[in-house]
């Protein structure tokens, strides 16, 4: 009986140590479901969040990984999700016999999982995860029609000389637009039903346009007033032929009568002595603002209104003649040379179906991209038809590129660039084409110089990865080419696919 007691009692223990095992077994299997099961949701989540940040490209890299957060946090709303990841990549493939660029996506995770090991207590640990996935996806972009409007560097830099073949930077210019066109308005492209058009627009420290058969030194800004003077008050047209000294001479009181501003016994006919006054404090801003002394450039920082260029960029200021001084040496010669003048014969080339004609064009002068930006931006507008229904709709299904090509930083004034772009002007400008199918291309091409290490270009492309630096004269071309591929593609079709296969 005592034996039989005995064995009872190590019978209770054995079993009470075999429901420990089996519930620790228990609780394991169950605990490795879940881990399982939530391992298998956060591989989902990242895809769905891959195919995601995919369909939504072109965005910049702080946009894709806060899109990608977003779509795991709302897959996995009880679970922590710390660091968020996205690679993007780029290339080129073959599809039904048809060359597509593509840009691919993936997206990683690290992840903290709660660990539950309660069946002898209630602790619990949480650890961190790396979830990735076997998934990638690509937006492949479809060809269309194309609006591209080339905004070209012509300062005096661009006749320095680049490569072994003797030839200078302009003239590579040149050449390689004049290739693109051909390959864009003729050949294969025609053939295949596409109605590409093409617009230049050149500038240095203004553009030149063409108003009423007589070419002008254009401005695109909106400026502040001067001691009461409104600045397009000013008649630039006639002062400009003006030399510098009958300004300082009609700005000179008379006669003791300090107070008589319009005094105009010194004065040019109809130009009122206040205005003269403006002038050369415009001038002297001018010549504080740069690293040049006794400089006579209308355009100083210090009394451009930057807000209101910025709102105002779409309304062009060519209908007012007297703004735009005519752009030849006697036309303008009140200022200092670097804008316009009778040696840098250029001009702006509106959107056409036809091959702008540059080969004559020649480079002088400063360099200000923001007013050559300004105005391609305003040729761009200029493309949409607002009459016909169909023809609109057609419109909006065009690509829409503006291809900014420079070899150097702002010069004379190095500010008025980045304090446009900082205030908003790229994002006005993109603003203006949302009801396109695909939105607005800004890309930069830098000229034996390193654009991609401006914040100007950085912020106004939306990125470096739509920024080239160029330094061999030779790749020139292919660059070109790459980024029109990039900004001519639109209606992008997103595709999820296994990397391993």
């Amino acid at each position: 009986m005592k034996n039989f007691k005995r064995q009872k009692g190590v019978a209770v223990i054995i079993v009470a140590l075999s429901m420990v095992a089996i519930g620790g077994m228990a609780q394991l299997t169950i605990e490795g479901g879940r881990m399982i099961q939530e391992r298998d949701r956060l591989a989902d989540a990242t895809e769905a969040a891959t195919l995601a940040v995919a369909i939504a490209n072109r965005t910049g890299p702080h946009v894709s990984d806060e899109l990608a957060r977003s779509y795991l946090e709302t897959y996995l709303p009880n679970i922590k999700i710390d660091d968020v990841t996205v690679t993007r990549t780029e290339g080129e493939e073959k599809v039904d016999g048809d060359q597509l660029y593509y840009v691919q996506y993936e997206v990683g995770a690290d992840v903290g999982l709660e660990r539950q090991m309660g069946f002898i207590d209630s602790s619990s640990d949480t650890s961190s995860y790396q979830v990735g996935n076997d998934a990638m996806a690509r937006t492949y972009m479809l060809p269309s029609d194309l609006d591209l409007v080339f905004v070209a560097d012509f300062s005096a830099s661009m006749k320095e000389p680049w490569g072994d073949d003797g030839k200078t930077q302009l003239q590579h210019l040149k050449e390689q637009v004049d290739i693109i066109s051909e390959d864009l308005l003729f050949s294969s492209a025609t053939n295949a039903g596409y109605a590409h058009r093409i617009g230049f627009v050149p500038f240095n420290m203004r553009t030149i346009e063409d108003l009423n058969g007589t070419h002008r030194c254009v401005t695109e800004l909106e400026y502040k007033s001067i001691d009461g003077v409104v600045y397009n008050k000013i008649n630039w047209e006639l002062w400009g032929k003006e030399d510098s000294s009958i300004v300082s001479q009609c700005a000179r009181n008379n006669n003791n009568n300090n107070n008589n501003n319009n005094n105009t016994s010194n004065c040019p006919s109809d130009l009122p002595q206040a205005h003269a006054k403006a002038i050369q404090s415009i001038f002297s801003k001018s010549s504080s603002e740069t690293k040049y002394n006794s400089v006579r450039w209308p355009d100083p920082l210090g009394y451009v209104d930057i807000e209101k260029t910025v709102a105002n960029w779409n309304k062009t200021k060519t209908t007012l003649l007297s703004l735009h001084p005519v752009a030849s040496s006697s036309g303008l010669k009140l200022f200092s040379g670097s804008m316009c003048g009778s040696k840098e014969d250029f001009y702006t080339i509106p959107l056409s179906l036809q091959k702008p004609d540059i080969e004559d064009m020649k480079a002088g002068g400063g360099t200000a991209v923001y007013q050559g930006l300004i105005r391609a931006a305003q040729i761009l507008a200029d493309g949409r038809s607002n009459l016909d229904p169909d023809k609109l709709e057609k419109y909006h299904e065009r690509a829409q590129m503006l291809l900014i090509l420079s070899d150097g930083g702002e010069d004379p004034f190095e500010e008025t660039f980045t304090s446009l772009v900082n205030e908003g002007l790229c994002v006005n400008i993109r603003k203006h084409f949302n009801d396109h199918d695909s939105p607005l291309y800004i890309g930069v091409i830098g000229i034996n110089f390193d654009a991609s290490k401006q914040p100007g270009f950085q912020k106004c492309a939306g990125g470096e990865e739509n920024i080239i630096d160029v330094s061999k004269s030779d790749e020139l071309l292919e660059k070109i080419k790459e980024l029109i591929q990039k900004g001519a593609a639109t209606n992008g079709v997103s595709r999820l696919y296994d990397k391993n296969l």
